[in-house]
C-alpha cells in the first residue's frame, strides 16, 4: 500500500472519529447536567458507563471497517452498527434523553452508520434516528422536557445536517483509491504491451533465422555422405546465420539495458512522491555525457529502491551539476537507513559501471541524519538521452524468398 493511500485512510478515520467525539461530548454534557441538578443515581450511571464503553469499542471498530476494510468486512460492520445502535438507545432510556446531553450519542451513531449508505438509505436512517430520539424523549423526558414539536425539529436538523458531511470523506477516500488503482492498472498494461512488443520483435529477429538454420542443417546432414565439401559449406552458412542472430539479440537486449536519465528521474520522482517522500529535482540538460547517462540513471533507480526498502525518509533531492570538468549526481535523503545491506551488489555494480566510463561512486551517511549517494563522471557540452539500438536483419535474411533460394540444394553448390 502506498503512502498516499495510508495517509488518506488515516485522515478519513480521524474525520469519522468526530462522530464518536460528538457522542462522548454528549455523554459528558449529560453527566454534568445530572451532577449539577443533583440527579446522579449510581445504578443508572453504572449502566450508562457500560453502554458507553460498548458503544465506543464497537464504534471504533465500525470506523476502521468503513474506512479501511470495506466491503470485505461488511457483515461485521452490520453487526457493529446494530450493537452501537442498541447501546445508544439504552443510554437514552437510562439517562435523560435531552438533545444537549445523551441525545448526542444517537446523533453520533447516525453520523457513523450512514457513511457507506446510499442517499435514500441515509435519509431514511437520519429520519428514523430522529423519530427514535423523539420517542425516547417522550418516554424519558427528564426534569426539563422540551415540547414535542421542538424535539422533532431539533433532532431532525441534527441528524440530517451531521449525517451527510461524513459521507464526503468516504467519497474522497474512494476517489483516491480508485485513482491509485487506475495508475497501477495502467502501469501493468504498459508492461504487458511492452512484453508483447518485445516478443514480436524477437520473433521477427530470430524466427526466420532459426527456420533457415534448421533447413540448412538438415541439408548438411544429408550431404555429409555424398559431398563433404558442400556439407561443410552449408555448415559454414549455418554458423554465419547463428552469429548474425546472436548479434541481433544482443543489440535488442542492449536497448533495454540503456536507461534514459531524464525519464528515469521523472519516474523515480513519481514513485517516491506516491509513497509519501517529497522529491526535489535539479536536472540541467547539458551536464552529463551520453556515455554516463545510463550509469547515472541506474544510480538514481538503485537509490530510490534503497529509500523505499531500507529507510524511513520523508524527503529526497536529486541534483545534477558540473564541477571541475565532471558531472556530479547527488541523491540525498533524510533516512540514514538507505544504504544497501553489507555484501550487496547493487551499489557495487553501479560503481563498476561508472568506473568503466572514468567515473566513481560513493554512498555513505553524512553524519547529520542524511544519506548521500554521489556519482561522478566526465562531463560533456551536450546531453542526449540514450536510446535503444534498432536491430536490422542481415542481408541473407532480408526476404523469405532469398533465404529459401539460398537453402535449396540446387543453389548450395
Amino acid at each position: 500500500m502506498s503512502g498516499g493511500i495510508k495517509r488518506a485512510r488515516m485522515i478519513t478515520i480521524w474525520s469519522l472519529s468526530s462522530s464518536l467525539v460528538l457522542a462522548w461530548f454528549g455523554a459528558a454534557a449529560g453527566t454534568g447536567l445530572a451532577i449539577a441538578d443533583d440527579r446522579v443515581q449510581p445504578v443508572r450511571l453504572a449502566v450508562t458507563a457500560v453502554a458507553i464503553l460498548i458503544f465506543s469499542w464497537y464504534g471504533i471498530r465500525l470506523t476502521r471497517s468503513v474506512a479501511t476494510d470495506w466491503p470485505r468486512h461488511a457483515a461485521r460492520t452490520r453487526t457493529d452498527m446494530i450493537v452501537t445502535g442498541v447501546a445508544a438507545v439504552v443510554v437514552m432510556l437510562v439517562q435523560d434523553a435531552g438533545p444537549a446531553g445523551w441525545g448526542m450519542v444517537a446523533v453520533g451513531w447516525v453520523c457513523l452508520v450512514t457513511v457507506r449508505a446510499g442517499q435514500l438509505q441515509t435519509l431514511g436512517l437520519a429520519l428514523g434516528t430522529a423519530a427514535v430520539c423523539v420517542a425516547v424523549s417522550e418516554i424519558n423526558p427528564g426534569p426539563q422536557p422540551l415540547p414535542f414539536t421542538a424535539n422533532i425539529l431539533i433532532y431532525s436538523i441534527m441528524c440530517l445536517a451531521l449525517a451527510y458531511p461524513n459521507k464526503l470523506w468516504i467519497w474522497i477516500l474512494d476517489l483516491t483509491e480508485q485513482a491509485h488503482a487506475t495508475k497501477d492498472a495502467e502501469a501493468r498494461l504498459a508492461v504487458t504491451e511492452e512484453r508483447l512488443r518485445f516478443a514480436r520483435d524477437l520473433h521477427d529477429l530470430v524466427g526466420h533465422s532459426l527456420s533457415v538454420i534448421a533447413v540448412k542443417s538438415e541439408l548438411a546432414g544429408k550431404l555429409t555422405a555424398i559431398d563433404t565439401e558442400r556439407a561443410a559449406a552449408q555448415m559454414a552458412e549455418v554458423r554465419g546465420l547463428a552469429q548474425d542472430s546472436l548479434r541481433q539479440i544482443r543489440e535488442a537486449v542492449r536497448g533495454y539495458r540503456i536507461l534514459d536519465l531524464a525519464s528515469e528521474i521523472a519516474s523515480v520522482q513519481s514513485i517516491l512522491e506516491a509513497d509519501g517522500v517529497r522529491c526535489k529535482i535539479d536536472l540541467p540538460p547539458d551536464a552529463v555525457a551520453p556515455e554516463a547517462a545510463g550509469p547515472f540513471a541506474w544510480v538514481v533507480r538503485e537509490s530510490a529502491t534503497n529509500i523505499l526498502r531500507h529507510s524511513t525518509a520523508t524527503w529526497c533531492t536529486v541534483t545534477l551539476r558540473s564541477a571541475d570538468g565532471s558531472a556530479v549526481l547527488e541523491v540525498v535523503n533524510d533516512g540514514v537507513g538507505a544504504a544497501t545491506e553489507p555484501g550487496g551488489t547493487g551499489l557495487a555494480g553501479l560503481a563498476e559501471r561508472l568506473t568503466a566510463v572514468g567515473g566513481s561512486l560513493t554512498a555513505q551517511p553524512t553524519g547529520d541524519g542524511r544519506f548521500l549517494v554521489r556519482a561522478v563522471a566526465p562531463s560533456s557540452p551536450s546531453f542526449s538521452p540514450a536510446s535503444p539500438v534498432s536491430p536490422t536483419l542481415p542481408a541473407s535474411l532480408a526476404s523469405p524468398a532469398s533465404a529459401a533460394s539460398a537453402s535449396s540444394p540446387g543453389n548450395a553448390a
